[in-house]
């Protein structure tokens, strides 16, 4: 199994906001956006991890949504999308029909989500992380 996130470097500033939205039961250290989550073969002759910080600037166009039992942050990234891609093209299947980059902020408690203005500021991630280590 090959797993690719990118941890959210500016989760702090994300969660003031969670809070700010009436979200208790949050986990900021644990926020991220996953690339890749394979259990097929992957070629990874031509990837490599790639350590840099990666900005994701300010937009209005960021929702709150449920995904399967989470309420989410979802935005849009070019960015992540064709990294995505690079794993998709390098073999990695993809559990869900579309690549939809997001930051789980919390278990789905079933609040109304209408009230709720997305975080717009940017979303700051770290380099990639690959697991198991030592991939690539």
């Amino acid at each position: 199994m090959l797993t690719v996130v990118r941890s959210l470097a500016n989760a702090e500033a994300v969660a003031q906001w969670a809070r700010s939205e009436g979200f208790a039961d949050i986990v900021p250290r644990n926020w991220h956006v996953t690339l890749a989550r394979t259990y097929e073969a992957v070629d990874l002759s031509m990837l490599r991890p790639d350590p840099t910080m990666l900005i994701v600037e300010a937009s209005e166009d960021r929702v709150i949504t449920r995904m399967g039992g989470i309420i989410a942050l979802l935005f849009g990234s070019v960015a992540l999308a064709a990294r995505h891609r690079e794993f998709r093209d390098a073999g990695a299947d993809w559990a869900h029909p579309n690549f939809r980059p997001h930051v789980t902020i919390a278990v789905d408690d079933r609040r109304d989500l209408g009230g709720i203005v997305a975080f717009a500021d940017d979303l700051v991630f770290g380099g990639e992380i690959w697991s198991p280590p030592g991939l690539g």
